[in-house]
């Protein structure tokens, strides 16, 4: 195998492994994935790339559609997106769509498909050559991200603006961006493993309104809290 491209619909994960690089397109729903523990969900405008040897399993939503890549990591030029879960440029993600939906309609253009594809990977945001900063005042300081950022600067003995650039070097986000991520994960767990209502999550989670909250989880993952949720449940 080098390169084969088809449209999926998948029922459940289990975890497992390739000795391939898989890339994940949803054309529609949602997917939660967990590479090697790190868990994210792939919806709108987001890709999940899955190196060659690495475990991971999934959970999707009922109506959840894909356009799968497999390839041999050889015919991959440059590197691979920096994230399992990567933001696509909307120009990038027409381009894929209208690749899914050849496929769609023809899968005897999976070749000539495959290729594009490829060649649209190779514009999504590589991966950073140089490794990230690292300060063991910040990763210690992760494990209280609950705490306000002027409570975590004094615990590192750090000002707060030299506590942003270092947190930021070493995580690539901001204290603010790395607690949102937190929430909306944690809201996720929430939403696919109890039946609390979405009101009762938001305000468990410090929002002051459910409309700011349902805002956030769109944006970041491209379908609402109650989208999402309904989806789990057809699944189910």
């Amino acid at each position: 195998m080098s390169a084969q491209i088809e449209i999926r619909q998948y029922r459940g994960g289990g975890r497992h492994a390739h000795d391939f690089v898989q890339i994940l397109f949803p054309m529609r729903g949602a997917m939660r994935i967990d590479i090697e523990g790190e868990r994210n969900v792939v919806s709108n405008h987001r890709l999940a790339v899955i190196p060659e040897g690495h475990e991971h399993d999934f959970v999707p939503s009922h109506d959840c559609r894909l356009m799968v890549l497999d390839v041999d990591r050889s015919e991959i030029a440059g590197d691979l997106p920096a994230s399992i879960v990567t933001q696509v440029d909307p120009f990038l993600w027409r381009l894929f769509n209208l690749i899914g939906d050849e496929i769609a309609a023809d899968q005897h253009r999976a070749a000539d498909a495959a290729r594009l594809a490829l060649t649209g990977l190779q514009l999504v945001k590589p991966v950073p050559t140089a490794a990230p900063r690292v300060d063991e005042r910040i990763l210690a300081a992760l494990a209280r991200s609950d705490e306000s950022v002027a409570g975590l600067a004094r615990r590192t003995g750090l000002g707060q603006s030299q506590f942003h650039a270092l947190f930021r070097a070493t995580t690539g986000q901001s204290p603010k961006q790395f607690r949102l991520r937190r929430l909306l994960d944690r809201a996720v767990d929430r939403l696919t493993g109890t039946p609390d209502p979405i009101s009762e999550i938001a305000y468990d989670l410090g929002y002051q309104n459910v409309s700011s909250f349902n805002r956030l989880f769109k944006q970041r993952f491209g379908v609402t809290p109650s989208e999402f949720r309904a989806a789990g449940r057809r699944n189910g």
